[in-house]
């Protein structure tokens, strides 16, 4: 893998932030093997004397350049969650997410029940679950309450649209992530974005971001101009031309 440059990392994140970016995304299964608290440390120094929210997720970890675990036992979680609490200097995180449900061998309450003691201790002051489903969101919530969700959820795709569903009808917050990666194409969008002058990728953001409202996105940016670009679509002006567009090109 290609070593990071920190001061661009940095540069990239300070943008958003500066731009009005309320929350930051993080976890230790997106860094390098040799320094898997990357990502926790850039966030760390980033937000550090800001108002912003900073999530980050346990159980979920790179082993190869190519490979990663997924282990959300009870002794995993609490390993996980101390390992970030000293990253961040504090003695509570904002936002912690059960981080590949989906592919962990331990059921979804036992990771949960992890989070819900150490949020009763004070550790945590949110939860959430990343890559679930709605049956696996019942089962999560059957033990305590969950805060946010986290899915793979693309603007032309719509592939999480049954668990933005339930997180609207029990008011968790859903976040998308790789809100762009879709090889649908958009070509209405694209044409209202050529008008506009804008990207069309600021344009499939801002229709996400409109398509419910518990939705916010993860752009993923890695450059200042796109974490820019990213800000930009909460503020682009939706319109009954951009939603007839929209439609037309999911149909």
């Amino acid at each position: 893998m290609t070593p990071r440059d920190r001061p661009a990392d940095l540069a990239t994140i300070r943008a958003g932030i500066a731009a009005g970016a309320t929350i930051l995304d993080t976890a230790r299964a997106y860094a390098q093997k040799d320094n898997p608290l990357y990502g926790e440390e850039l966030a760390a120094e980033a937000a550090n004397g800001t108002d912003v929210i900073v999530g980050t997720k346990g159980g979920h970890s790179r082993i190869t350049a190519d490979t990663w675990d997924a282990d959300i036992s009870a002794s995993r979680i609490r390993d996980d969650v101390e390992s970030s609490l000293r990253v961040f200097g504090r003695e509570q995180l904002d936002l912690y997410y059960l981080h590949r449900v989906d592919l962990a061998d331990q059921p979804v309450e036992e990771g949960v029940a992890a989070l819900e003691a150490l949020r009763d201790e004070g550790k945590l002051a949110r939860i959430g679950l990343s890559n679930v489903t709605v049956a696996q969101l019942e089962r999560a919530t059957a033990i305590t309450h969950v805060d946010a969700v986290q899915n793979r959820h693309t603007a032309m795709g719509r592939e999480a649209d049954d668990v933005v569903a339930w997180c609207e009808a029990n008011q968790v917050a859903f976040f998308a992530y790789s809100p762009l990666r879709s090889s649908i194409p958009a070509p209405r969008l694209a044409a209202i974005a050529a008008e506009r002058g804008v990207s069309p990728q600021r344009l499939q953001l801002a229709a996400l971001l409109h398509s419910s409202p518990v939705v916010s996105v993860i752009s993923g940016a890695t450059r200042p101009q796109t974490a820019l670009d990213s800000v930009a679509a909460e503020r682009e002006p939706w319109t009954a031309e951009f939603q007839t567009a929209y439609e037309a090109d999911l149909a």
